[in-house]
């Protein structure tokens, strides 16, 4: 009688595996030789499967760009972070929690920002998918910014808006990238922004 529920449980691991060799083939893939010269062929080839599993999973080459950012945005640890943010009544140790997560989840999902930022502009699909995962990031920020607005910690005359704009433009991707590129490792990556971020928003 407990056979079915297990070998249904059994599949959904199988598939599960599945889906994230397929993304994982797809980002290194991507990564290595550009979106526009990967086939779906090659990445069933590097992930072990058919192309026709591939098609049945995402779809499309956009469905797999699709995937990666639903994967690197739905982390759990994201939501630890934010619940430990609003059970926080401390705003530097805030923003700490703020920085180490963005830039954990950048760090781990570089490519993946990089294949984002690079072809935006040049694919409208693409570039809809970089949007809305600003989009998400920008109301993760803005939940942030409230937080500390709540606890009275904003600098004079700076509104949660306002303190949203400066998280998003020290702890957008792009600005770990570019300081990554730059030759900064990530915990001098972190010591300035954290600096940079308890400066504009609490005036300390």
């Amino acid at each position: 009688m407990t056979s079915r529920p297990y070998r249904s449980a059994v599949r959904d691991q199988a598939a599960a595996a599945t889906r994230a060799a397929i993304l994982d083939a797809a980002e290194a893939l991507f990564a290595q030789d550009g979106y526009a010269r990967v086939t779906i062929g090659r990445i069933a080839q590097e992930a072990g499967v058919s192309p026709n599993t591939v098609y049945v999973a995402f779809g499309t080459k956009l469905g797999l760009v699709r995937g990666l950012t639903e994967r690197a945005s739905g982390e759990d640890s994201i939501q630890e972070t934010l619940a430990a943010i609003a059970g926080s009544d401390d705003a530097h140790e805030i923003i700490a929690l703020t920085l180490h997560s963005t830039g954990d989840v950048v760090h781990r999902h570089s490519r993946l920002m990089t294949l984002l930022i690079a072809n935006a502009s040049a694919d409208p699909e693409i570039g809809a998918t970089f949007q809305g995962t600003e989009r998400l990031l920008r109301e993760r920020f803005g939940l942030i910014a409230a937080r500390l607005q709540t606890l009275g910690a904003l600098r004079e005359g700076l509104g949660a808006e306002r303190a949203t704009d400066v998280l998003a433009y020290y702890l957008s991707p792009e600005s770990w990238l570019r300081l990554g590129a730059l030759g900064w490792d990530p915990e001098t990556c972190r010591a300035w922004l954290r600096e940079q971020v308890e400066f504009a928003l609490l005036g300390a």
